[in-house]
């Protein structure tokens, strides 16, 4: 078989299946199940501006109700977007504003989901921008401030100790345990980072002064951490 025809027979084969998601989401553009599928087949032939093509239209299809249930599949295709962007297009820019469009039309007031703001500040990370990434915890902290994105803030922080940290970064850190602390006061563990913050710093009276707030403290998880 000549390479040309080989290549018209297996374009006639994905025509089928594009056809028939086409039709599925014209019927139902909220079926994200099959904007999943037809992502699937797209990404299997490797074009990746189609990819994104359908990306882009399947992310278009807002669910109507502000109910988290009917979000969270959706949710997911940004998810898959962004991962896409990262790993198979090794898009970082297009990869942050997957994530930065996907946190600004979600509902905060209304819910949030601690996976898409973590996902995002994992990503800076591993781009090796600790401060975008702190940034992101840090709003995440204030508008969704669930466990999860606590223990993010402060899962995360321990791994930028090890590098010099300017006045402005330092202050960022603080403001992360604190708000942590808002939170979860009883968090020995969090006090115990606070502290190893400062005294990687050398400022021994403020390590000091923080165990002597976590020990004060009438609840403590795990009060033999400190």
């Amino acid at each position: 078989m000549r390479r040309n025809d080989f290549t018209h027979l297996l374009n006639g084969l994905t025509a089928a299946p594009r056809f028939q998601y086409e039709e599925d989401v014209k019927k139902n553009s909220l079926n994200y199940d099959a904007w999943f599928d037809y992502v699937r087949l797209e990404e299997s032939n490797g074009d990746t501006e189609k990819v994104r093509e359908v990306y882009e239209r399947a992310i278009a299809n807002i669910p109507p109700a502000e109910e988290k249930r009917y979000w969270q599949r959706y949710i997911y295709l940004w998810i898959n977007y962004a991962l896409y962007e990262e790993l198979e297009a090794d898009d970082p820019e297009r990869t942050r504003d997957v994530y930065r469009e996907c946190l600004r039309m979600i509902p905060h007031k209304k819910f949030s989901f601690s996976k898409i703001w973590i996902m995002a500040a994992q990503f800076e990370i591993r781009q090796k921008d600790l401060a975008a990434a702190r940034k992101i915890l840090g709003t995440a902290l204030g508008m969704a401030p669930k466990d999860k994105v606590r223990a993010a803030g402060c899962n995360h922080l321990p791994d930028v100790h090890r590098i010099e940290l300017t006045p402005a970064e330092v202050d960022r850190c603080r403001q992360l345990y604190e708000k942590y602390l808002e939170w979860a006061p009883s968090s020995c563990y969090a006090w115990t980072k606070f502290a190893e913050l400062e005294r990687t710093l050398n400022e021994f009276d403020r390590a000091r002064g923080i165990f002597e707030l976590a020990i004060a403290q009438p609840v403590l998880d795990t009060p033999e951490l400190l």
